[in-house]
């Protein structure tokens, strides 16, 4: 086995990991007063740039590449996918809790393996559709969401779903998508596109809303988070993981989220929480061995 795909399980991990740091970033910038536009253009702005220069001193020039136009036309049209994931989950928070948003958010598990299966023509094994069926459970733990006190809205629900497809786009993309191109070049050709996104859709607010130090610090600070470190992690070796495995990895977002806001905003964490943490930790561990098993023998 080479040293890629043994480093492929904890890199993705590390990877999803850092997705759950954002939402305490989030909350920490909203006390600061900074509002969502503003703090998702310059967190994707300050990501693009960062990622523009490693290209520049390190990465190797697109002609030079033997990928052509169209993939990489596909690779910047994918980036698009990490905007729509944060531009969709910012607006269902508007409507729903942060626990329901969450559990929708998780559903991209599920629906990575879905459209991973669909994509290579490979069905999941039972032990990963076991996987995320435990995942699943551990997520509404985790999430405490039992029980649903309060109504809840449908829109809210719908805008939470289409971001776990965005972000199952995502997982897949970085899988999938422009292999034939440099690690670093997908990188940066995916933090471009999902740039590009965040500009359009947000660009109303931003032309209302004055630039502050806040709003660019903070967004800094949220892209090496949100953007930098899990969108190289994800293109230098998703591809290096069995069907099912990453989709299975990324859930460790849910148990970084949880733990981030205890350490920072001391939210509290119920017992069900720790049980719910602990089923999603089995779940990725359990299905990470299996498929190292496998790809032994």
């Amino acid at each position: 086995m080479s040293a890629l795909k043994r480093l492929a399980p904890i890199m993705v991990a590390l990877g999803a990991i850092s997705y759950g740091v954002p939402a305490t970033l989030f909350k920490l910038a909203n006390r600061a007063g900074v509002e969502s536009g503003p703090l998702l253009f310059w967190s994707f702005l300050s990501s693009a740039v960062v990622l523009t220069i490693i290209q520049l001193v390190h990465g190797q020039p697109l002609h030079q590449q033997t990928a052509d136009r169209r993939q990489i036309g596909w690779v910047l049209l994918a980036g698009t996918a990490s905007g729509f994931t944060n531009t969709f989950y910012m607006l269902a928070l508007q409507t729903i809790p942060v626990a329901v948003a969450a559990v929708m958010l998780m559903q991209s598990v599920w629906l990575s393996v879905l459209l991973g299966a669909l994509v290579q023509h490979r069905r999941p094994t039972r032990m990963q559709v076991l996987s995320i069926i435990v995942v699943l459970i551990g997520t509404v733990l985790a999430a405490d969401l039992l029980p649903v006190t309060a109504p809840i809205a449908w829109s809210g629900l719908g805008l939470s779903f289409l971001a776990a497809v965005a972000y199952a786009v995502t997982i897949q993309a970085t899988a999938s998508l422009g292999n034939q191109l440099q690690p670093l070049t997908k990188t940066w050709l995916l933090g471009l596109g999902a740039l590009g996104l965040i500009t359009v859709v947000w660009g109303p607010q931003l032309l209302t809303t004055p630039v502050t130090l806040a709003a660019i610090k903070w967004g800094g600070i949220t892209a090496f988070f949100s953007l930098v470190l899990p969108l190289a992690c994800y293109s230098f070796f998703m591809p290096q993981l069995a069907l099912g495995v990453g989709p299975i990895l990324s859930s460790l977002e849910l148990p970084a989220s949880i733990v981030v806001a205890y350490l920072v905003l001391r939210e509290p964490v119920s017992g069900w929480q720790l049980v719910g943490v602990g089923l999603i930790i089995l779940a990725v561990i359990v299905s990470n061995r299996w498929s190292a098993k496998r790809v032994s023998r």
